[in-house]
């Protein structure tokens, strides 16, 4: 099931995907994360973390713009789902976004990959 959230610059879709190994959870942003929306970015995706998923995926082939606050929230979602014996991966950054989370070091942190579909092959 799909639904959209419109936040400021920021566009969610979430959905449960079914696949050959295990169903995962895919989060798709679009548009740009930061300080205006970032409080919504996290309302997301705590919820979808509540749910207790095994895999979590978030689409980042849609987002254009992305500030430390957004990267803040997708690094607490990582946390959390470390704790509860998840993971979290992050898929088809653009270069922007990319290269925030290679000057951060984000990318050791949270594994990132070319697209979605590697993302869920592990």
């Amino acid at each position: 099931m799909w639904y959209n959230t419109g936040v400021d610059l920021l566009t969610t879709s979430v959905a449960t995907v079914e696949s050959d190994s295990e169903p995962y959870t895919l989060v798709k942003l679009s548009g740009e994360a930061d300080v205006t929306n970032s409080d919504a970015l996290r309302e997301v995706l705590d919820a979808e973390v509540a749910k207790l998923p095994r895999s979590l995926i978030i689409d980042l082939s849609g987002l254009r713009f992305m500030d430390s606050s957004a990267l803040h929230v997708i690094l607490r979602a990582n946390r959390a789902m470390d704790r509860q014996g998840g993971v979290l991966a992050l898929a088809g950054p653009r270069d922007p976004v990319a290269k925030m989370l290679r000057l951060t070091a984000a990318d050791q942190l949270i594994p990132v990959y070319p697209s979605v579909s590697e993302a869920s092959a592990g």
